[in-house]
Parts: structure tokens; sequence; C-alpha cells
């Protein structure tokens, strides 16, 4: 379970599919949450088809954003 506050989850879910590499720690630093919340929501935001996963690894976890014609 991912908890959130309302103005950071919005910030979530409107800025980070439009960053070009996302990664937990990108996540953690510009929106001040745990990297560990930031793993979890990237997780949320790939099964949501907002962003597309480049590579995961156990330690690091690689995304980017879509594009139109995907």
């Amino acid at each position: 379970m991912v908890l959130f506050d309302n103005p950071t989850f919005e910030k979530l879910l409107k800025e980070v599919p439009q960053y070009k590499v996302i990664t937990p720690s990108v996540v953690s630093e510009r929106l001040k949450i745990r990297a560990s919340l930031a793993r979890h929501a990237l997780e949320e935001l790939w099964r949501r088809g907002s962003i597309k996963m480049v590579c995961k690894h156990n330690s690091q976890q690689i995304y980017t954003r879509t594009t139109k014609a995907e």
C-alpha cells in the first residue's frame, strides 16, 4: 500500500511521466519522498501504462516516458 498526501500524488501523476529518465532516486529527490515510496509509486505508474520500463535489476529500475505512438 502506497501512501501519499493529495498534492504529492497529483504531482506524481502529472510530472513524473514527463521526465526523460525516471528512476526511484530521481523521483525521490524531486518529490522529496523516500526512495522506497518512489519505487512502489513507479511500479504503479508502470502498471497503469504511464511510463515504460527500460531495465529492471535487483537494485535499480530505470523507466522512461511513453510516447504517443505506443
